[in-house]
């Protein structure tokens, strides 16, 4: 569910009554094993939804952007507490809906409840393509696989054609993304910059050759150009 892609009376209908959650970079709004009594939606900003394993080391479950929910999943499946862990990558502005309300005004509307369904339909499947595409492949296919897909989501297109990532993400969060070392994944981007695909500058990546980065492709199928 995109809750910019419902219409205004339906907005509304899911947001009355919801509190205003401003919140920093970095701002935690819940970790695994706090209640999951309510839900999210991103008005402005990002958030990072992660999971914490027990060697202390951290995976990067998805990125939810304005207009996305999240910590519905918990809810969803009939669970008291959450699983993941919620942080915000850039300042954020929020809705926090209660789950249990949340839940009542589903019931009560055909159309919300099968936009839900929907959304959490998609969300599950690309997770499992996306595990399925990663499965297997080396620390550097899964790096070239992850800039094309935040290309694909979140690129910035600049005059001379490359992609910049309008993500403010650093080493260890693309790290957690592929499952590798902080030290790992900066050596793999130096391989990548010194074979001219890519710049990093600070926190900025920006894609030189889009074309070799096959998930972003995706995002020049769906342009569409004036007539």
């Amino acid at each position: 569910m995109n809750l910019f892609d419902l219409d205004a009376p339906q907005r509304d209908v899911l947001l009355r009554g919801a509190r205003s959650v401003s919140c920093a970079r970095g701002d935690l709004l819940f970790t695994a094993g706090d209640p999951a009594d309510s839900i999210y939606f991103v008005m402005e900003g990002r958030i990072k939804i992660f999971r914490t394993h027990s060697s202390g080391a951290e995976s990067i479950v998805g990125i939810r952007n304005p207009g996305n929910l999240f910590g519905e999943l918990g809810w969803a499946m009939g669970e008291s507490t959450r699983s993941n862990s919620a942080s915000a990558l850039v300042a954020s502005d929020l809705r926090r809906v209660d789950a249990g309300e949340f839940g009542r005004k589903l019931r009560a509307d055909e159309v919300l409840a099968a936009a839900f369904a929907r959304g959490l339909v998609r969300r599950l499947t690309a997770v499992e393509r996306e595990l399925s595409e990663l499965a297997g492949k080396s620390v550097p296919g899964r790096l070239v696989d992850i800039l094309g897909r935040l290309a694909a989501d979140h690129g910035i297109e600049e005059s001379d054609g490359s992609l910049r990532l309008g993500l403010d993400l650093t080493h260890k969060d693309l790290a957690d993304l592929i499952g590798t070392s902080r030290e790992t994944l900066t050596k793999e981007l130096g391989v990548l910059a010194d074979v001219g695909l890519l710049r990093v500058a600070h926190r900025t990546i920006v894609l030189l050759q889009p074309q070799a980065f096959p998930f972003a492709r995706r995002r020049e199928q769906i342009v569409v150009k004036p007539v």
